[in-house]
């Protein structure tokens, strides 16, 4: 267990105080990766998920500092999530009410704290106790220590996706099933 960790789960209301610490961390970490990693695109659209009803925020601080965090939200009916979706998916895989599918944004840990379980830990924290049937996240296929931990978490790849934003890079679709249990530290 890392000491002095502090999980902390807030709402889009209470997350505005957040906002610039949140684009920081998302810039460190993805500094070298091009254009569609910009300052600009991310602030539209932490704005916009911020806006999904049910949209939560995990974040971890060690001494105050900002290690990590995670963010999703339920996929709304007419949700553009699956927008640019390839592959052989099955009949209704895409179809949403609110209450099937929970999308996990981002989750973002700072260099130095990676390969601690701090990224599980933000990840179960978020997930445990939802009551969707199941959560989708996009990875990048290059991606690959991202990719073997989602597997090993058991995150089931599905299909690729192209957003249509400018500059995106192509994902590929990954979901399990939920709940999963609660935890309350790292483990």
């Amino acid at each position: 267990m890392i000491a002095n960790l502090m999980l902390q789960t807030y709402d889009s209301d209470a997350a505005e105080q957040l906002i610039d610490e949140l684009v920081g961390l998302y810039l460190e970490v993805h500094s070298d990766e091009g254009e569609f990693y910009g300052e600009d695109r991310y602030r539209r659209q932490l704005g916009a998920h911020r806006e999904r009803t049910g949209w939560q925020l995990v974040t971890a601080a060690v001494d105050g500092e900002l290690v990590g965090y995670i963010y999703g939200f339920p996929l709304p009916p007419q949700t553009r999530w699956w927008e640019g979706i390839r592959g052989d998916i099955p009949a209704g895989f895409t179809d949403e009410d609110g209450r099937r599918t929970f999308a996990i944004s981002e989750l973002l840990v700072r260099a130095r704290w990676r390969r601690q379980g701090m990224a599980r830990t933000l990840h179960d924290r978020l997930l445990g106790g939802r009551t969707e049937k199941r959560a989708t996240l996009l990875v990048r296929p290059d991606n690959t220590i991202a990719r073997r931990a989602y597997d090993s978490w058991g995150w089931t790849q599905q299909a690729r996706l192209r957003p249509g934003w400018d500059n995106a890079p192509e994902f590929i679709v990954l979901t399990r099933a939920l709940p999963i249990p609660m935890v309350q530290g790292l483990t």
